[in-house]
């Protein structure tokens, strides 16, 4: 038999009622449910050789590992959700024993039965928004400004046109700029009557849809799952009106409403 330094306790989700785990995992014999503090946490047992400290930073440099291990954390929480309200952990959260786990929950039990309330019957939901800024761009080279410039540039002296030619441009990525951000707001203000919550995450510049253009807008919505129709249908309408300005939106979910559990972070990095 493994002693027991040599597995750590990998923690999935935390519910309020004792989670079913028949299927649940590639591996449901290996899941298994710690209690304390009137909550339940779904948990395996990993190898300390794989998971410690020292070779944890190790494999999380290894893009297929963390593509494998990644993915089995979120499909074993998505299939808690599907019959339980969950307070979801993220990746490599990991505990000595099983009785470090249960003075966790003990120590934080009326937090977290709170938060779990408060998401009770509710999911989140991602809505990205791309933008095709050549397409944009030609728009915007409509507009007054920038076409008197165009027209300024033909006729001037080269030292001078090479000076409004920047102006010209500073003032293209400007409005640019300006109008996806705005565009953005538009988006988050017409979904917010359909939610309960809404979270803006940094947008990453480099981070293109095949086809769309770059991102402008990376965000999450906590949605009642009596709503999840009306959430999508809204999005969808959304991204019909913006398609002729060069947006494309797109909708994801349900999700575990990791954006929603700051409590959860705040726990385990103090």
């Amino acid at each position: 038999m493994d002693r027991p330094e040599q597995h750590l306790v990998y923690l999935y989700c935390v519910t309020a009622e004792p989670p079913e785990l028949e299927g649940v995992g590639d591996r449901p014999d290996a899941l298994y449910v710690v209690s304390g503090g009137g909550l339940h946490a779904v948990v395996c047992r990993v190898d300390a050789r794989e998971f410690g400290e020292s070779n944890l930073r190790r494999n999380l440099d290894d893009l297929s590992w963390v593509a494998v291990e990644a993915t089995n954390h979120e499909k074993i929480i998505e299939a808690v959700m599907q019959n339980h309200c969950v307070i979801p952990f993220r990746f490599a959260t990991l505990f000595k024993t099983d009785d470090n786990l249960r003075s966790l929950l003990r120590a934080h039990g009326e937090q977290f039965r709170t938060l779990l309330e408060q998401l009770d019957d509710k999911a989140e939901w991602g809505v990205k928004a791309y933008c095709d800024f050549e397409r944009l761009e030609r728009d915007i080279r409509d507009q007054s400004t920038v076409s008197d410039l165009d027209r300024a540039i033909c006729t001037a002296p080269p030292g001078r046109a090479f000076l409004l030619g920047k102006r010209r441009r500073e003032s293209a990525r400007a409005a640019l700029a300006d109008r996806a951000g705005r565009y953005a707001e538009q988006i988050v203000e017409a979904l917010q009557p359909i939610s309960i919550e809404t979270r803006t995450s940094e947008v990453v510049p480099q981070w293109e849809a095949e086809g769309y253009g770059e991102m402008i807008l990376n965000a999450a919505f906590l949605v009642r799952n009596r709503d999840a129709r009306a959430f999508v249908d809204a999005t969808n309408i959304l991204g019909e009106r913006y398609a002729g300005e060069g947006i494309f939106i797109e909708c994801s979910g349900p999700w575990p409403p990791y954006n929603f559990c700051d409590l959860a972070k705040v726990v385990m990095d103090a």
